[in-house]
């Protein structure tokens, strides 16, 4: 039950954190209202069999979800047309394959020890805390969230197994309320700001049409291959570190291949990119989803299931995700994420010797201050901040370790 409870979390802030972001990026390239619903369904087919066979297949918590950050470089993208976006989506994913198959994720991988790949997750995740908060005292809704924190903190103690189910179904209560009360747009405004058809409608009135790939150079190059690079450094490395961090062991260019294969499949039906997830798979990686750590890989399963249901009726999903209140949301998975923060800088600062949590804390606060340098966002320079001190740090313990040992 356990189990199931948390991955049906995961799965509720996966989708609700993001959904609109995918939907406005696909119709940001010229997708038909038809055809990003068959590439949202595609998507979630994708991370949802991914999600469930690796994690039943290698019995660890392996959890997969669509490129977020990928969806809002489609905003900004410029894409002529749907066709040529989506063998842009063709071409990031033959990248990822061709970057598997050389095995370059595995060797990026090994020069990241565990303390830095937890300093790395501590900081993403913390980011999300902190929007968090920041969303609800800029939206007056201090009351509703402090309640949801008030009662995982009273419920924990009493009903841990049951918390954040309590938590999720606040969620449901304050999102009626505010509804009630006039306090969110209905559900009209709604779908016009997100750009959501009605589901009925769209299915009964308008014509289908399958997404054909038409290959433009500066297209696949303007698109795929920015593509590729921050699914690749904003989701798949930082889903990686989360793996890392907690003590699970998995081939890093076995993963992005999968990724990537499942990516290229998605992308015939118009889905932009799969990865491996960072957030939502620290829900399924944390103490929140079992005691023991072996059995936690059935909530990452659970959670891959409970996708599969969804790609079904991506539609419908849209018209209720669009429902909830996305500041409580926000918050539900900040308070899912807890026991995986405090898990990840217990790992990344756990060693006391003097001096050695130097490359993690430039790792933590990098990734903390949101920067966007040349198109890379915190999470890349952070790892490349926290291994660049690391290295110079190893130099520095070498020239002191021969001058010692002169004096002996």
């Amino acid at each position: 039950m356990q189990a199931l409870i948390t991955g049906a979390v995961a799965v509720l802030v996966g989708y609700a954190s993001s959904v609109a972001i995918v939907w406005q990026g696909l119709q940001a390239v010229g997708a038909s209202s038809s055809q990003a619903a068959l590439a949202l369904g595609a998507l979630s087919a994708g991370q949802g069999f991914l999600s469930f066979y690796l994690s039943y297949r290698q019995r660890i918590p392996l959890l997969f979800a669509w490129s977020t950050p990928g969806a809002a470089l489609l905003v900004a993208s410029g894409a002529p047309d749907f066709s040529s976006a989506v063998a842009a989506f063709l071409f990031a994913a033959a990248l990822g394959i061709g970057l598997a198959l050389l095995k370059g994720l595995s060797w990026v991988m090994r020069v990241i020890p565990v303390t830095l790949a937890s300093a790395l997750l501590a900081g993403v995740l913390m980011r999300l805390t902190l929007d968090a908060l920041g969303q609800a005292l800029q939206e007056a809704l201090l009351w509703p969230v402090a309640s949801l924190w008030l009662a995982y903190v009273l419920l924990r103690r009493l009903w841990p197994s049951a918390a954040i189910f309590c938590v999720l179904a606040l969620v449901v209560g304050w999102s009626w309320w505010l509804h009630r009360d006039g306090l969110v747009v209905e559900s009209q405004l709604v779908h016009q700001a997100l750009a959501l058809p009605a589901p009925k409608a769209e299915l009964t009135t308008q014509a289908f049409e399958w997404p054909l790939p038409r290959w433009e150079g500066s297209v696949i190059l303007g698109l795929g291959l920015p593509l590729f690079l921050v699914t690749l450094t904003g989701q798949n490395m930082a889903g990686l570190a989360a793996i890392k961090s907690f003590g699970y062991t998995a081939n890093p260019d076995r993963l992005l291949f999968a990724a990537s294969l499942a990516s290229a499949i998605a992308a015939f039906f118009g889905g932009h990119a799969l990865n491996l997830a960072a957030i939502t798979a620290a829900i399924c990686l944390g103490p929140q989803s079992g005691e023991q750590p072996n059995e936690r890989w059935k909530a990452a399963a659970w959670a891959g299931g409970l996708y599969l249901m969804l790609a079904c009726f991506a539609l419908w999903v849209i018209e209720a995700l669009a429902w909830l209140h996305p500041v409580l949301v926000l918050s539900l998975a900040s308070i899912a994420l807890m026991s995986s923060i405090a898990s990840a800088l217990q790992q990344a600062f756990g060693d006391q010797t003097s001096g050695q949590g130097f490359p993690q804390t430039l790792c933590l606060l990098t990734v903390l201050s949101d920067v966007q340098i040349g198109g890379f966002g915190s999470v890349f320079w952070g790892l490349c901040i926290g291994v660049f001190a690391r290295v110079l740090q190893k130099q520095q313990a070498k020239l002191v370790q021969p001058s010692h040992k002169q004096e002996d």
